[in-house]
């Protein structure tokens, strides 16, 4: 597996003729939550689109009150969400925020018995992303918050991570 690694390193970093900023982007972040993201910016290179799915709830509030109980471990998430980027001066580095909607599901004790929620609400990021010169990756850190509307009206959890895209 190791080996596989390697040679996938090796691999993505030999493409070094590409432009930063393709069309497509897909990567892997971790934090909350953490899983895949993929990225397509639009033809005017200010705006993209992003989707991303993954573990939600593993990092902050794990155990948290939820409702009149407490979330129970870690669940899934989808989110869609419409961004704007700029690049600052000259450099490879770039600062991105939007907006979008999120889908959650994510099981909860409440009077002792284990429920499982769906939660639908909207999601609000920001960051900062490094394209690595003469390279097709980028690096980004990211914070955000969701904000569910049903079940749990005004329920909010904090979002954000560290990944790497592979942009092409």
């Amino acid at each position: 597996m190791k080996k596989i690694a390697f040679i996938f390193s090796l691999m993505l970093l030999s493409f070094s003729g590409f432009s930063q900023y393709k069309t497509w982007a897909v990567g892997a972040k971790l934090g909350d939550p953490s899983g895949l993201t993929i990225r397509h910016y639009l033809s005017n290179d200010k705006n993209a689109l992003e989707l991303n799915v993954g573990v939600y709830g593993a990092l902050w509030g794990l155990r948290s009150p939820y409702r009149d109980g407490n979330f129970d471990g870690a669940g899934i998430s989808f989110s869609g969400i419409y961004l704007w980027h700029q690049q600052l001066g000259n450099s490879p580095l770039r600062c991105y925020y939007g907006f979008g909607g999120q889908i959650t599901s994510r099981s909860y004790i409440l009077a002792s018995k284990q429920t499982p929620n769906t939660g639908i609400g909207g999601v609000g990021q920001a960051g900062l992303e490094y394209g690595v010169p003469d390279s097709p990756l980028s690096v980004f850190g990211e914070l955000g918050l969701y904000l569910e509307l049903v079940p749990s009206f005004f329920y909010t959890h904090p979002q954000g991570g560290l990944g790497v895209r592979y942009n092409f």
